[in-house]
């Protein structure tokens, strides 16, 4: 029997006429997704979808039904589009210079048949994909689940021990499943040509944030010298000193009328000054934690580096401290709050 998300597929309608995607950042989450999205917000030549995750394509009419760990219903299903006809009018207010048109849902990277899906609907589209080790990626989707009120575990090695029992729950509680990156990275080297791939890493994306923006501008064929990165790219995680007010900051229907009225840029650095006031740091990954993540990846790591061809031993070493979120410095400011 087919799980309830390779099913899904089923409810896609055909999509055709007007302004389509040609964009896909399909992964991997708490990986950097929402730094490369925001930052292509920021370019004139590029047109970003609101929400961030429609999902439709990994979803189609049947929409996000997956429980948080309270056995409550996920947050994603206020924003996961569930037509095509809402899926193509994300789009349609791309102007014609913008000669990128996408969007960011990392669940397409995860669920089976969206590599497919994707292919057969847009196939001139280029795909990127991030990856952060899945030690890291795990710890920082826990951290994520706590901040939001979605993981009632205090405990995050008896949160991966609940994870079998909980079947197919909140994808941001799927902890060690979403960090199987071969998996579901060999549909897309099988289904895109390798031109218009991009695979990026985490560890890029930390320690040279200007690098990998220029690499993504190669990709996509567009100028970087007409945005500026510089200090955009927040996703922090903690625990809230005031839980209403991270609810506020994290709501996605106080986000699309906000939007009506304020410029993306001054919206997003709004929630990070509320951010970083409002939360706590998470403590470090407990060094047991990650060597049992590690233990657990070991393997996985491996087979990852030889499908791209990049050394990945660094993540093998044991106990670096997990970082839960990033936020960029100005070039040459020498600081990086992860």
């Amino acid at each position: 029997m087919r799980s309830e998300e390779e099913s899904m597929g089923s409810g896609l309608g055909g999509i055709s006429h007007g302004a389509r995607p040609n964009l896909f950042i399909v992964g991997a989450q708490k990986s950097g997704t929402t730094t490369l999205a925001n930052w292509l917000m920021l370019h004139p030549q590029a047109f970003m979808a609101f929400p961030k995750e429609p999902g439709y394509l990994a979803f189609g009419e049947r929409g996000y039904r997956f429980p948080d760990g309270h056995g409550r219903t996920s947050p994603a299903r206020e924003w996961v589009v569930t037509s095509h006809g809402k899926y193509l009018g994300l789009f349609q207010k791309a102007r014609a210079d913008q000669r990128i048109i996408g969007e960011a849902s990392t669940w397409y990277l995860a669920v089976p048949g969206t590599a497919e899906r994707i292919c057969r609907e847009f196939p001139d589209a280029r795909i990127v994909v991030i990856l952060r080790n899945p030690v890291e990626r795990a710890y920082s989707a826990w951290c994520h689940a706590r901040r939001d009120g979605l993981e009632p575990i205090e405990d995050f090695e008896q949160a991966l021990d609940a994870e079998p029992a909980r079947g197919e729950s909140e994808f941001l509680l799927r902890y060690l499943h979403m960090g199987r990156y071969v998996r579901q990275l060999r549909p897309y080297l099988e289904s895109f040509p390798r031109e218009r791939l991009l695979v990026l890493l985490f560890d890029d994306l930390r320690r040279d944030p200007q690098a990998v923006w220029r690499r993504l501008c190669l990709f996509l064929d567009i100028d970087p010298e007409l945005a500026s990165i510089a200090g955009h790219a927040r996703n922090r995680s903690g625990i809230p000193r005031v839980r209403l007010l991270q609810s506020l900051a994290t709501s996605h229907r106080l986000k699309h009328h906000l939007l009506r009225m304020l410029p993306f840029d001054l919206l997003s650095q709004l929630r990070h000054w509320v951010e970083k006031r409002n939360l706590r740091p998470f403590p470090p990954l407990p060094v047991a934690a990650h060597e049992r993540l590690r233990n657990e990846y070991r393997d996985e790591i491996v087979e990852l580096g030889h499908l791209l061809g990049r050394d990945l031993d660094h993540w093998l070493m044991p106990s670096p401290q997990a970082r839960d979120d990033i936020s960029l410095p100005a070039p040459g400011s020498g600081s990086t709050d992860y």
